[in-house]
């Protein structure tokens, strides 16, 4: 009984990994006859080197160890749409149908603030509607809405207010996000930035203690994550060919002190962050030539939102090397200036399109364990 036991569980291990290379090789084949296409079979691609960068920032492109996880491409309707909107000739009506702000995570649901003020949440494990969470928020109207200590906040007639749970209270300590999403927020600071394009861009860290703010330059950030080594900020902007940076800041108290009129203006033309001159931050790396949209973590890892060669894909980095270790929905995801949030198991990258929506949300990528869910609004946004 035992060595027939013994030789099942050895049939069922054997079987876990012949499934998991021939994953493998699928995943390598798919990806050296995409890059060999770029190429129009001017140079042998490789699994080892997909791609490498011409310019002077050098990094390579290769196949990591596939990481399988399961994806799925879900189109949710704006619940208040409204044909008037639809129909208008006018893109600034056109994009009132996408949410007024980057939607959050709250209560098991993604909750959504659209152009009538009100909210629309959609539970996370159907993405149905969560009427009975709506009905409660719905009391006031809103203007922009995040979490703030771990709470629902909105701004109202110009006041932010917080869910308590049973009502709206007035929030009375300083908050320093007006019309702009939150980038990052533990006890000490509230991480925000701005972005002028080519012009350059800033990230802000607003000490709650004191209430003072400290900044340097960040073109453009996008996602922070808090480790031993501080906080790092990754960046990137779209002109050109691309550009893409992780700063890693240990003490942003720092960083250079911002007097209250200077923030999120330009100075001589550029953004206020190339005047800090503290160098209170060591680069993780910086690469031309290639964007990186989000950074998050994964089983004590961090996979990057990489866009290279019209593919969005999902990749680790190591040094000057990027490897691909799942091609997400093999397509070209584009955003121009995303957020990426997490909320407890969730991890929610908020995805705008200048051409679809102008600055406004108009799909999400939500990632809990090894899945992950890529949510239009009201419409397959694929291209």
């Amino acid at each position: 009984m035992i060595k027939k036991l013994v030789y099942i569980l050895l049939t069922f291990g054997f079987s876990i990994s012949a499934f998991a290379q021939n994953k493998q090789l699928k995943f390598e084949k798919e990806l050296i006859e995409y890059f060999q296409k770029k190429t129009w079979g001017k140079v042998l691609i490789t699994r080892d080197s997909l791609y490498l960068s011409p310019y002077k920032k050098k990094f390579k492109v290769s196949v990591g160890n596939y990481i399988g996880f399961d994806t799925a491409h879900i189109v949710i309707k704006n619940p208040y749409f409204a044909d008037k909107y639809e129909n208008a000739e006018e893109e600034k009506n056109y994009v009132k149908n996408f949410p007024t702000s980057f939607s959050v995570i709250y209560e098991n649901s993604l909750v959504s603030l659209f152009e009538n003020g009100k909210f629309a949440c959609f539970k996370l494990d159907n993405f149905r509607r969560d009427t009975k969470l709506e009905e409660k928020l719905n009391t006031k109207q809103f203007k922009y809405h995040w979490i703030i200590n771990n709470q629902l906040g909105g701004l109202s007639d110009n006041s932010l207010f917080l869910w308590n749970g049973k009502k709206w209270s007035k929030f009375k300590d300083r908050f320093p996000l007006k019309n702009r999403p939150k980038l990052f927020e533990d006890d000490n600071f509230i991480v925000y930035g701005d972005c002028f394009g080519e012009w350059g861009g800033s990230v802000y860290f607003f000490e709650k203690s004191t209430s003072k703010t400290f900044f340097t330059e960040s073109t453009c950030a996008n996602s922070v994550i808090k480790d031993a080594n501080g906080y790092n900020v990754l960046a990137h902007l779209g002109h050109g060919s691309g550009s893409t940076e992780v700063k890693t800041i240990s003490d942003p108290t720092k960083l250079t002190l911002a007097k209250p009129l200077e923030l999120g203006k330009k100075v001589n033309g550029q953004a206020i962050g190339y005047t800090d001159k503290s160098n209170a931050f060591s680069k993780k790396f910086d690469f031309y030539g290639v964007q990186i949209f989000s950074s998050f973590k994964y089983q004590d890892e961090t996979l990057y939102v990489v866009h290279l060669s019209d593919l969005t894909f999902l990749a680790e980095i190591k040094n000057s090397e990027i490897e691909i270790v799942n091609p997400l929905f093999f397509s070209d995801l584009y955003t121009h200036n995303p957020i990426t949030s997490k909320y407890g198991n969730y991890t929610i990258v908020n995805l705008d399109h200048y051409g679809t929506g102008l600055n406004r949300e108009i799909a999400v990528l939500l990632i809990s364990g090894n899945k992950i869910t890529r949510l239009d609004w009201n419409e397959n946004h694929s291209r």
